[in-house]
């Protein structure tokens, strides 16, 4: 192998240890960890990196019912096993739920009204009319 190929090889292998330790940075691992794995390994520490699952601060977990595993909050299904997570909103969420209904519907309400009232209003103004014009001719 001459020195091109050793360059090339060489840059490969750095740029996998810095690709480990960026993935691994933000699955909440620590780059100063995987970095000189990656350095050692070199594309394993890549694959390894990207086969890991997120570590999750524990204010941000749940617990998978199926798996017993933590995963984030946000999820719908758990990465590991696949079960799908029905989400169980607390009670300050379905509490706004129902102001925001309430509150749609009343604007609703109030908009049929005043449009009933303007209709009615154009009737009886629409009879006086026609009242007036009935006793001038």
């Amino acid at each position: 192998m001459d020195i091109r190929s050793w360059l090339t090889l060489g840059s490969l292998w750095l740029l996998c240890a810095v690709m480990a330790g960026i993935v691994a940075g933000e699955k909440g691992r620590r780059f100063w960890v995987w970095f000189p794995f990656g350095l050692l390994t070199g594309p394993v520490a890549l694959y390894l990196v990207l086969k890991s699952y997120e570590v999750v601060p524990p204010d941000k977990a749940q617990i998978c019912p199926n798996c017993q595993k933590p995963i984030r909050k946000t999820l719908r299904q758990c990465p590991r096993c696949g079960h799908i997570i029905v989400h169980e909103p607390d009670r300050a969420e379905k509490a706004g739920r129902q102001a925001a209904a309430a509150v749609f519907l009343l604007r609703k309400a109030a908009q049929k009204s005043t449009a009933a009232v303007k209709a009615e209003a154009a009737k009886r103004q629409a009879s006086r009319q026609a009242k007036g014009a009935g006793k001038q001719g």
